[in-house]
């Protein structure tokens, strides 16, 4: 039982399900340095997953990366005074009339709404 607990804690931990106002929206997937992220986009508002292992000393800048992978991905800056969340995900509101030069690089897959 315990080795059952373990393991769905585990797939659990590995998944990128965005919140349930998220789900079926537009995401993107990007990668900034090693760290890969998912970007789930409903009109105005934002959530940024991070996926995989980061070492403590990565923390303090994790916030940045992710508010980074999601200006590259949507194209918009985000509004500083929204930004909440954690190293784990991150949500915010963009703000389109500000629009950032995304790096080509980063804006590696736009996928379309996600599958039910």
């Amino acid at each position: 039982m315990h080795r059952a607990s373990v393991i769905f804690l585990v797939l659990l931990a590995a998944c990128d399900s965005p919140s349930p106002g998220m789900h079926g929206q537009t995401h993107f997937e990007t990668q900034i340095e090693q760290t890969r992220f998912t970007v789930w986009q409903r009109g105005s508002k934002v959530e940024i997953i991070r996926h995989g292992f980061i070492r403590p000393t990565d923390q303090p800048r994790m916030k940045a990366l992710m508010v980074q992978a999601a200006q590259a991905t949507t194209g918009c800056m985000l509004r500083p005074e929204t930004i909440e969340g954690d190293t784990g995900v991150l949500r915010a509101q963009l703000q389109c009339d500000q629009v950032p030069q995304p790096a080509p690089d980063l804006r590696q897959i736009k996928a379309g709404p996600a599958p039910s």
